[in-house]
């Protein structure tokens, strides 16, 4: 989606693909759905980023990797 509303911007490709404007509805339209969708994977690599800051960087990088995921220990005894 970002791709293609990316080139439907572009003046050149316009000439190419006069269909593309057409189908998101005008250029305007396309880079309004350009940006809504650029922020909302922005937005998904940063929720994402922050959740595995909040587990543990180190625990949460060795499980990517092998499969091992450590619990932490009760300290409440």
């Amino acid at each position: 989606m970002i791709l293609a509303t990316g080139l439907t911007m572009s003046p050149g490709f316009d000439a190419g693909f006069p269909w593309l404007v057409t189908l998101f509805g005008g250029r305007q339209s396309a880079r309004t759905l350009h940006f809504i969708c650029a922020m909302a994977v922005v937005l998904f690599i940063v929720v994402h980023l922050a959740m595995v800051v909040l587990a543990g960087p180190v625990n949460e990088i060795r499980s990517m990797i092998t499969g091992r995921y450590v619990l932490p220990s009760s300290r409440m005894k």
